[in-house]
């Protein structure tokens, strides 16, 4: 498995709906610690790829905080009373997520671009998505810390939707060797001027 696929792998835990109810409490069935380790494991074999000197403390520190949520008893002990002060918790804990996605996302779009010669297709995924990225980060804390109700269903469908985006787009691009990937297998055409028939 390449490393972009055990990113992609450990996102999917992440992202993949899987909570049941015992008691008072809704457990995760797919616990997010797992799906750091994952992780963990995809950004050690990209090293001497990319730097990653800024993900590896990332990711522990996402892992660290998806041991507190994995466990509701814990958790829900931090969370106070008022919703304003609920939502920002919540976006304080699912800032390292958001985090390490905006990072990978600029290592990797920055790498396309250093490639010889530069793959844009990569590049110009990616640097779309550092935007995608950037409104994880972002619209939460304008949406709930003005509680502006216009700016929660954007919101809460970006949270929903750039992970599996980004998801796809790791698999996508996995075998470029320049990123830990096997090789040589091309999931789509280049696209460049000298691949264009002359007109």
């Amino acid at each position: 498995m390449s490393p972009l696929q055990k990113i992609a792998m450990g996102l999917a835990l992440l992202a993949a709906p899987s909570g049941f109810q015992i008691g008072d409490y809704v457990w995760d069935a797919l616990p997010d610690p797992l799906g750091w380790l994952l992780i963990l494991a995809g950004v050690r074999g990209l090293r001497g790829h990319l730097d990653v000197s800024t993900l590896v403390p990332l990711t522990w520190t996402a892992f660290a905080v998806s041991v507190v949520q994995w466990i509701p008893p814990v958790f829900e002990r931090l969370l106070p009373a008022d919703q304003v002060a609920e939502a920002s918790i919540k976006w304080a804990f699912f800032l390292p997520q958001a985090l390490f996605c905006l990072v990978l996302v600029r290592l990797i779009g920055t790498a396309g671009l250093e490639q010889e010669p530069p793959d844009r297709y990569v590049a110009g995924r990616f640097g779309v998505l550092l935007w995608a990225a950037g409104a994880l980060i972002l619209l939460p804390a304008i949406a709930f810390g003005t509680q502006n109700d216009d700016l929660v269903d954007p919101t809460l469908i970006t949270i929903g939707l750039v992970p599996w985006v980004f998801i796809y787009y790791l698999f996508r691009v996995h075998r470029r060797t320049w990123l830990g990937g096997p090789g040589p297998f091309e999931v789509h055409p280049p696209r460049n001027d000298e691949s264009r028939p002359p007109r």
